[in-house]
């Protein structure tokens, strides 16, 4: 049988963790007064005695963010009524606390805890359990809980959501038991959005690759726009959960680096793979780019109360909203126009249209079960995977192509080999000659043609264009060359002229030059040009 467990573990722990959950939140202790919140610092607040009626109640225990010109500092106090029968070492739990960066914990006026430190040297750290000092309070009384929280301008810059938090006094083992099966069921729930950002950052690891065997710019930028989604959302989502701590300034400029970056790829992919030529309507959304990262990067690093960042809240929203209005525009312009890449415009879309969900404060978190879903994570996954199905599929049609016309070339570098043939040494005559492309097949080319009486004419040329188009060129000129009657320079262009007139587009500058048996030489210089007209 033990050969099995492995497989039970897993479900084993999963139905533990949340009977554990369910089990500890049934226990929590219900506050016998409303949360009561102010903004602004003062210590005696933290006075158990302090009369806080004349507080706005938290509505379901979730209080307002501070206003844009706050110093970011409130207060919160509520009394926790402590368990009769609690044996043993008491403690403090704080949960559900949102996006505070630094707080403190009172119990009964004793400072009992602190997660972080205060401006102007802010520091982030995360605990949730703290002990008591023994006769601080005791089973069966009513504490007191005040709670000093600190938000950094970025947590209620243009929020429209609410901070909560949650206290529960016990016993110090059952409350670290609960914060642990809360953590477990905190895991269980990401593990839908984690599995999504992986996949899709899987799909964009294997873009890259698949770009650096096919080639393609619309392929590279694709798989930036993939990981640069992924991984800023699997570093998210590491943060809340408490497996990666990476201080609080370093993960502000990191954010905002990565978002800027995402969303300037996501604007050339756009341009790159619909070959739009608006210039100026790309400098706009570059502009909205950097109208919607620089304020917030600011703002990220900043601790002390501006009066720059209600400003910076209006050039932010603005700038988002033209930003989505740009791409979702382009791209249902692209859905109408380009059919032949319609389900691409789509894909592109879609992620426009959940970011637009998002701005407009409609909450994009689902529970199904235990199960956490974010839709705009969703909505990018399926666009990553159409974008990667597509792309993927063009990018090898394209290689296919490249890889016949590859073997083609191969082809006619051989024939054009035949052709032009290094030139050998006749009677009279010592002759060194080198023919080498710039390509598979080149433009140029020379032929030297020996006479029965010991004469020489050779002819040499340069073929307008490049590639196989000059190449049939020079075919074509070779195969003219031994039907000329004459061996006088000016006759050879004369017949090549006549030879090729109609058959071939563009223009050959020639230079025939005819050396007799005693040396002397007939010369047509370059200034002689043999035209060849494509006939209408």
């Amino acid at each position: 049988m033990l050969p099995r467990m492995p497989r039970l573990l897993v479900p084993f722990i999963f139905i533990c963790s949340g009977l554990a959950g369910f089990f500890c939140l049934a226990q929590q202790a219900q506050p016998v007064t409303p949360e009561r919140y102010h903004f602004g610092d003062d210590v005696q607040w933290a006075d158990p005695g302090f009369d806080d009626r004349a507080w706005p109640v938290a509505q379901q225990g979730r209080w307002p963010f501070p206003g844009l010109t706050a110093d970011g500092f409130m207060w919160v106090r509520v009394r926790i009524p402590v368990r009769s029968n609690a044996a043993g070492p008491l403690a403090i739990r704080l949960f559900n606390a949102g996006d505070r960066l630094a707080d403190e914990i009172f119990v009964n006026g004793v400072l009992v805890g602190r997660q972080g430190s205060f401006p102007p040297h802010v520091v982030y750290t995360r605990d949730s359990v703290f002990d008591l000092p023994s006769g601080v309070t005791t089973p069966g009384a009513i504490a007191v809980v005040a709670f000093r929280a600190w938000y950094a301008p970025l947590g209620y810059l243009g929020r429209g959501t609410f901070a909560s938090a949650g206290f529960d006094i016990d016993e110090s083992r059952s409350l670290r038991l609960a914060d642990h099966a809360a953590h477990l069921e905190d895991l269980i729930a990401a593990g839908p959005n984690l599995a999504l950002n992986s996949v899709i950052a899987i799909l964009g690891v294997a873009l890259l690759v698949f770009w650096r065997w096919a080639g393609g710019r619309e392929l590279l930028l694709c798989s930036g726009v993939l990981l640069l989604f992924s991984i800023p959302s699997l570093y998210r989502d590491s943060g809340s959960l408490g497996i990666l701590v990476i201080p609080w300034r370093l993960d502000s400029i990191v954010g905002a680096t990565l978002q800027a970056a995402s969303m300037a790829i996501m604007v050339e992919l756009m341009w790159t793979i619909y070959g739009l030529r608006a210039l100026g309507l790309k400098r706009l959304a570059q502009a909205a780019v950097l109208g919607i990262n620089a304020p917030l990067m600011y703002v990220r690093l900043i601790v002390a109360p501006s009066a720059a960042v209600p400003l910076l809240h209006v050039a932010t929203l603005v700038s988002v909203q033209s930003f989505i209005l740009i791409i979702f525009g382009i791209n249902a312009w692209a859905f109408f126009a380009r059919r032949q890449i319609r389900l691409v415009a789509a894909a592109l879309a879609l992620i426009q249209i959940a970011t637009f969900i998002g701005v407009l404060g409609i909450n994009t978190k689902k529970m199904i079960g235990p199960f956490h879903f974010n839709l705009l994570e969703l909505g990018f996954f399926a666009s990553s995977l159409a974008l990667f199905v597509m792309l993927g599929q063009r990018a090898l049609h394209g290689w296919q192509a490249r890889d016949e016309l590859r073997v083609e070339f191969e082809a006619a570098h051989e024939v054009q080999e035949q052709l032009v043939a290094p030139a050998v040494d006749v009677p009279w005559f010592r002759i060194e000659s080198a023919y080498v492309p710039a390509k598979q097949v080149g433009g140029d080319f020379f032929r030297v043609l020996p006479g029965a009486d010991g004469s020489l004419l050779v002819v040499v040329g340069d073929v307008s264009g490049k590639g196989l188009k000059a190449a049939m060129t020079v075919s074509a000129i070779m195969g003219a060359l031994p039907g000329c009657p004459s061996r006088i320079p000016a006759q050879v262009l004369a017949h090549l002229n006549q030879a090729l007139y109609g058959q071939v587009g563009g223009f050959v500058t020639c230079c025939a030059a005819f050396i007799a048996t005693d040396g002397t030489m007939t010369l047509r210089t370059p200034a002689i040009r043999l035209r060849i007209v494509t006939a209408k």
